[in-house]
């Protein structure tokens, strides 16, 4: 078992096994060249560029993020200055787009050859970014050394087929956070451990306790649970259904061991159980919105809410005086959390490739990730960092920690999975509208078994 202060995943023969892996194959040559692009960009900030040496202004693709913008500014500072100035020549631009239209967008911009050199990628969409050649494969530019500085789970996600494609920003693992004033109200006493999902669970009758409906009109004032909505990707809705099955059963794992078959995994009969009670949350216990608005818990909309760890940086930022507890999230028969976060990728058109991995290496170092979590307050993948960290060692992020090294699972590992989250989204907003569980999971199941075909060799 690994030392308290260390990542479970982070572990010797795990992790050589991985680098043997990745350093069995010699990569491709990377494409290099010069661009120059017209948007503003950061400017300069360390005052040592060579006056010889001609500008090179990075394009990086990415969500639209303001805590993020405000660490990527002092990262390009402090990488400009970084190895006494070898890169102060180089600026970086943000391309900015919401989550819902990063991908589509990441896709286009390389197939139409636009200007871009940095692409930031979540994690289970690497795969699919590697096989539709969006990504650079970026094996043999990092050496085992340097793989070593992330934890054994974010390089399996930053991976395809063997090869490595990008380091990672972050990682993440949800708990059930709650409003402590409500709780205590309700007279609940809450140790730490998840309740669990089903008419005859644990978590039913408390968020039943817990929602406010003091007209009886059927629309609460304060609902007691909250997931996610109301967009519904798979990162918080897939998990109920997983964790209703026990690992290497289909249902727990969602997918097939080649990510390309979804029907028996996506549709058995125990995940069918947990989409009918999510949906029954929703629209027969009315305990669950199907409209939450952005802060839900904060704004005293719900009296629970499963959220990762960067719910405490918005806590600490916005509402430094709300009292707000925590415990491990509801499960049916296996507790999860999903893990995974964003990458850093270069897209196979870059022009700046030598510009690019200085870049996105110096971004994923201790210097790098330190200034992120500074910033963004989300749980680091770099091992070194992540394990400097008194805040892991109290609660509530201690439990997220030891939450992450028990039950931590990564997303649903397949080079389908951009088409797969785009129609979980479809199949949950469907559920929650209304549609009969078993038949939307059988019909999706198939839908998804069709978008991955495409995959197969």
């Amino acid at each position: 078992m690994a030392p308290k202060t260390a990542y479970r995943r982070h572990q010797p023969f795990a992790i050589l096994g991985i680098l043997l892996m990745l350093f069995s194959v010699v990569a491709p040559v990377a494409a290099q060249g010069n661009r120059n692009p017209s948007r503003i960009a950061i400017a300069n900030q360390s005052g040592l560029v060579n006056a010889n040496q001609e500008r090179v202004t990075l394009t990086f693709l990415k969500i639209n993020d303001p805590l993020e913008a405000q660490a990527f500014e002092e990262i390009v500072a402090a990488f400009q200055q970084s190895e006494g100035g070898k890169w102060a020549y180089v600026d970086v631009q943000y391309d900015t787009r919401p989550y819902s239209e990063l991908f589509t967008s990441i896709e286009t911009a390389v197939a139409t050859g636009a200007p871009v050199d940095i692409i930031q990628a979540d994690g289970p969409d690497v795969q699919h970014f590697a096989w539709n050649n969006v990504l650079m494969d970026l094996t043999d530019y990092f050496t085992p050394e340097e793989l070593a500085l992330w934890d054994e789970g974010s390089i399996m996600e930053g991976s395809f087929n063997g090869r490595f494609f990008g380091p990672p920003e972050a990682q993440s693992c949800q708990l059930l956070w709650y409003n402590q004033e409500m709780v205590d109200a309700a007279g609940l006493d809450l140790g730490t451990e998840g309740l669990t999902y089903g008419e005859n669970g644990t978590g039913l009758p408390v968020w039943q306790k817990l929602t406010v409906d003091e007209n009886g009109d059927g629309n609460p004032e304060v609902y007691g649970f909250q997931n996610a909505g109301p967009t519904w990707y798979d990162y918080l809705n897939a998990i109920p259904a997983r964790t209703n099955g026990v690992p290497g059963d289909p249902t727990f794992q969602g997918v097939s061991e080649d990510g390309l078959t979804f029907t028996g995994y996506f549709d058995t009969d125990e995940a069918i159980e947990a989409y009918a009670f999510d949906q029954a949350l929703i629209r027969d216990y009315k305990v669950r919105s199907s409209q939450p608005p952005d802060n839900a818990l904060f704004s005293g909309f719900s009296a629970m809410n499963v959220s990762q760890d960067m719910i405490l940086g918005t806590l600490h930022d916005q509402f430094p005086d709300f009292q707000m507890g925590a415990m491990n999230p509801p499960y049916w028969q296996t507790p999860m959390c999903h893990t995974g976060s964003w990458h850093y990728g270069i897209a196979s058109n870059t022009e700046h490739f030598d510009e690019a991995l200085a870049f996105i290496k110096f971004a994923a170092s201790d210097e790098g990730a330190s200034i992120m979590w500074k910033y963004k307050n989300q749980m680091p993948a770099n091992v070194n960092v992540f394990n400097s960290l008194e805040e892991f060692q109290t609660e509530p992020r201690s439990l997220i920690k030891d939450f992450f090294d028990e039950y931590g699972q990564p997303r649903i590992m397949s080079p389908a999975y951009t088409e797969y989250n785009a129609l979980f989204s479809e199949f949950y907003g469907a559920l929650v509208a209304g549609g009969d569980p078993e038949q939307l999971a059988h019909d999706y199941a198939d839908l998804m078994d069709q978008a991955a075909e495409k995959y197969r060799e």
